[in-house]
């Protein structure tokens, strides 16, 4: 457009501001973010934008953050605003949000504290001095009666999940139930995982001494050591024979370490799973890559303790990359874990499908029953045996015939005989919910909850969760290309640079030449 007099030239900003509002408003319904790290960590995932978008009225996002944090708290609260900036443009004008400074106010102050977030102490440099400062760093989400707190956001690994999470639970108010039934030597021994279930389920513990609620949508086996009494037995098999999902961690070996030695399991539930398909195999599996024990060893007058790997905690790096559970996961720990196989049922049922989740490395032994020696392995032979991946951890669905077929208790008129719809996730390891062992590892955990989503029919924050990196893991490679590897590493950088100094030396020759034939001497 060309400006001819002052008409025009008000006419061409008239122009140019409508077209910033336009860009302005549609802008905020179509958000876009270039994001080129892995698992776009820093632009919202599908699910999340699923979870946001089920809005149906307002929600609003109370923000105490303080300003000029320290140190590596400076950057949480610009994430943070991003975040909330990306959830308001999926929300179809639902979700509002807004940022307080309590220190500024003794009544905003008071209402974090209201909200359950309180200050906390950091040190920081004000005037030049180091300081001891009250700050805030928290969120109160509110959606019609109901509020959910993040009371302290330290860090920007997993906000999105966190936030997402807090969402569903103000959305969803039927919570699905989670009953787990423990055997009477592992009580109290798994807290770590019934409080992360309790984040997002209901939970309770129950007895297999009685009829399972119908109310419970998944039940948690964790680990028997020996045969379960009949009753207990026909409840669990009929609850499975109600198309409802079980979850078993249960292993085949006893381990005593103290004597360096593990004992068999045999029991009739580990005969009820066969039955149903999932074969827990009398065996011990020692993996070249494993965790690491403590040993003590005699150096003179003095004992020094000393970390070693140890095959029989194998460390799984192998995953199903098909299936959603597993699929973004990067290493989880195992202890003195069994193979799994998958076998047919006695009614050769066919409407059946076994789904691989974990496997071993493929420097695998398999040492079989009935007794173990755990003695530390330290021989080349042993440590390097390369053999095939061993699943430990898969997932049987469909057709299953309950153990009692063709001679059931006494059922009073409830007996099933079968399911055509049965869901059974089994880890061969029975210390995997403990929190001595299993439990205590944050990616065996991402999995508990990750399998228990899958198996209730709530995938919604599998993808949320999987996207941040707990652990990185090297990939395996041959002694022979690890050697490679390292010559090329040292002689490599010294070859190049040898090279240019002879690229330079001879375009120094020649330049020289040059400027002799040219000039003479």
């Amino acid at each position: 457009m060309r400006i001819t007099n002052k008409r025009t030239f008000i006419i061409y900003i008239g122009i140019l501001l409508g077209i910033v509002v336009l860009a302005n408003l549609v802008s905020r319904r179509m958000f876009f973010r270039l994001d080129l790290t892995e698992n776009a960590m820093y632009t919202l995932s599908s699910s999340s934008r699923n979870i946001i978008g089920k809005l149906d009225d307002r929600m609003v996002a109370k923000v105490y953050f303080s300003d000029n944090l320290p140190g590596q708290y400076a950057s949480n609260r610009r994430y943070l605003q991003d975040m909330l900036e990306e959830f308001q443009a999926y929300s179809k004008g639902n979700l509002h949000f807004e940022f307080f400074r309590p220190e500024d106010d003794q009544e905003l102050e008071q209402e974090a504290q209201k909200y359950g977030i309180p200050p906390i102490q950091l040190q920081a440099i004000e005037n030049d001095r180091m300081e001891i400062k009250n700050v805030w760093m928290g969120v109160a989400l509110l959606y019609e009666d109901r509020r959910e707190t993040l009371p302290l956001i330290q860090s920007t690994a997993g906000l999105e999940y966190e936030l997402a999470s807090a969402i569903k639970k103000l959305i969803n108010t039927d919570k699905k139930t989670v009953a787990v039934a423990t055997d009477p030597a592992w009580e109290g021994k798994n807290r770590s995982v019934i409080e992360l279930l309790q984040q997002t389920y209901n939970v309770r513990n129950i007895s297999l001494g009685q009829p399972i609620p119908a109310d419970v949508d998944l039940l948690i086996v964790n680990s028997v050591s020996d045969s379960l009494d009949l009753t207990a037995l026909y409840n669990l098999d009929q609850y499975v024979m109600s198309s409802r999902p079980l979850f078993v961690a249960q292993n085949r070996v006893i381990p005593q370490l103290q004597q360096g030695i593990g004992m068999q399991i045999n029991s009739n539930f580990i005969d009820a799973l066969a039955n149903y398909g999932i074969t827990i195999e009398p065996n011990l599996l020692a993996d070249r890559i494993s965790g690491q024990i403590g040993i003590e060893t005699q150096r003179g007058i003095f004992r020094m303790r000393n970390s070693v790997d140890y095959p029989f905690f194998p460390l799984i790096q192998r995953f199903n990359e098909d299936n959603i559970i597993v699929s973004r996961l990067e290493q989880v720990r195992m202890f003195f874990a069994s193979e799994l196989t998958y076998t047919a049922d006695t009614t050769g049922a066919v409407n059946k499908l076994f789904i691989p989740l974990m496997s071993t490395s493929n420097y695998t032994s398999v040492t079989p029953g009935p007794s173990f020696s755990l003695a530390y392995q330290n021989n080349p032979a042993f440590l390097t045996l390369a053999s095939y991946g061993r699943t430990v951890a898969g997932l049987l669905m469909g057709e299953m015939t309950s153990y009692f077929d063709g001679n059931p208790t006494d059922a009073g008129g409830a007996y099933t005989g079968a399911t055509t719809a049965g869901q059974i996730l089994v880890v061969s390891d029975g210390t995997f919910f403990s929190d001595e062992a299993g439990g205590s590892v944050p990616e065996n955990l991402n999995f508990v909850i990750n399998a228990s989503d899958y198996l209730v029919g709530d995938q919604d924050l599998i993808e949320v969760r999987s996207r941040e990196v707990t652990a990185r893991p090297l990939e395996e490679i041959s002694d022979g290309k690890r050697k490679t590897l390292k010559w090329v590493n040292i002689l490599g950088p010294s070859t190049l640079l040898i090279l240019f100094g002879l690229w330079r030396w001879r375009n120094v020759k020649s330049r020289s030449r040059f400027l002799e034939e040219a000039y003479g001497n």
